[in-house]
């Protein structure tokens, strides 16, 4: 999906940085093909709201760490892997969900996990790993899952979400030990009785509304229950159904635990 970040790459310096990123991260080939989806997202930047600009900070800044691998902000980007990682919480360890990762203020109450890092400069580190996302920049018709009212019928019809397939793995420490698992693993299905079936997810790369960036605006980054507005979606079966999934108490590490989640693109673009 091409779609711009809410404000935070907005300014002239801000854009001669991403032109500048971009010349630094990607090989020739790899800048041919991402220089689509990389163009439109800058240049819908000057239709970013006045509020929405005030209310952000400039991007992160770039260093690069060792060869193929960025620091960008709190993020880390390994253009070997092309894989994203980024801090998050636990949020919860018992009780019903509909997001996997969402902001504070998004719906935290009903997401696994919490992060502060933003969905722009998300969207931004994934477009430069190569990733396309649904490549829809405004619903066709009518407003975004997220936007009108989500209910049994709305769900049971959404469309197949669509984009790039991506794994999420989950690093944590616990007891001076370092642990990995898959994200699955700590989600829990009433119906099958066990835990989500591993596999990947789909970056579908959220969209505008207008000249809003709604995984930005409303804090859902990663869904569980189907959101077309948000940044992640599942694919798995189920997944239109908001009364199946749980976070698998068994599993999950302890709330207020610091954790690293790695998005992984799972094949080179075509």
């Amino acid at each position: 999906m091409i779609a711009s970040p809410v404000g935070r790459l907005s300014s002239p310096n801000a854009v001669q940085m991403s032109k500048t990123l971009l010349a630094l991260i990607l090989s020739p080939v790899r800048l041919l093909q991402t220089s689509l989806a990389t163009l439109g997202f800058l240049l819908s930047l000057p239709a970013i709201q006045a509020q929405e600009v005030q209310d952000e900070k400039r991007p992160p800044a770039m260093v690069n760490m060792s060869p193929g691998v960025y620091q960008l902000g709190k993020m880390r980007l390994d253009k070997g892997a092309r894989s994203l990682s980024l801090p998050a919480t636990v949020n919860m360890e018992d009780g019903p969900i509909e997001y996997l990762l969402a902001a504070a203020h998004g719906s935290s109450h009903e997401s696994l996990l919490c992060t502060d890092v933003h969905a722009s400069d998300i969207h931004f580190a994934i477009l430069l790993l190569g990733a396309k996302g649904a490549s829809v920049t405004n619903p066709q018709t009518g407003p975004p899952l997220s936007v009108a009212r989500i209910d049994s019928d709305s769900l049971r019809n959404a469309p197949k979400p669509q984009g790039d397939s991506i794994q999420i793995i989950v690093k944590w420490r616990e007891a001076n030990q370092e642990k990995t698992a898959h994200i699955e693993d700590w989600l829990f299905n009433s119906d099958t009785q066990k835990a989500a079936e591993r596999g990947t997810w789909i970056y579908s790369g959220s969209m505008l509304l207008g000249s809003t960036f709604l995984a930005q605006a409303e804090g859902n980054l990663a869904a569980v229950v189907l959101n077309s507005s948000a940044l992640i979606n599942n694919p798995r079966s189920g997944n239109n159904n908001d009364k199946i999934w749980f976070v698998h108490k068994d599993a999950v590490a302890r709330q207020g635990s610091v954790v690293e989640l790695t998005i992984s693109l799972s094949s080179p673009s075509p």
